[in-house]
């Protein structure tokens, strides 16, 4: 065996791999539980605000204070929608951040992982070639080269003769 490798450090591996997968999910499902609950919370409001502004509609005496209400009413709406995709993003990069990070963390754990494997494989081939028996290569001696056969004539076709 060699006399860096530690089965241990396979087993941390995998134990750190696993605690990361829990970690990620972890972060993903508080990701996703705050993203439904702002989604709900702002559509809630909206739809309250629209109720509301569609009975002061009803109530209302003229068109041009109706127009103003909903212009009023799109613009809220509009700023709001944007906050929340704003919202939305930032809690978006926050997530990626988190997993990059996590992730990271087993990248140098793999690359630990396989410089122990490659640290194994490279003593295990050394070993295999010191137990071989010692034999002498034998240098080849150069051959002669043998000349080239000659090639055939070309044979020329036949000639008819014509009576004549």
């Amino acid at each position: 065996m060699a006399k860096d490798f530690d089965p241990r450090k396979f087993q941390a591996y995998f134990e750190k791999a696993a605690e990361t997968n829990v970690k990620a999910f972890e972060a993903q499902t508080r990701y996703f539980q705050n993203l439904l609950k702002r989604n709900a919370t702002l559509m809630s409001e909206m739809t309250s605000s629209r109720v509301s502004r569609l009975k002061d509609l009803a109530t209302s005496r003229d068109i041009s204070t109706a127009i103003k209400s909903t212009s009023e009413t799109n613009q809220e709406t509009r700023e709001k929608m944007q906050a929340l995709y704003e919202e939305n993003m930032a809690a978006w990069e926050e997530l990626q951040a988190e997993l990059k990070e996590l992730y990271a963390i087993d990248n140098d754990l793999i690359k630990k992982m396989q410089k122990s494997g490659k640290d194994m494989l490279d003593s295990a081939k050394s070993k295999f070639k010191e137990m071989g028996p010692k034999v002498k290569t034998a240098v080849a001696k150069p051959t002669a080269k043998k000349p080239a056969a000659k090639k055939p004539a070309p044979r020329k076709a036949p000639v008819k003769k014509t009576p004549g």
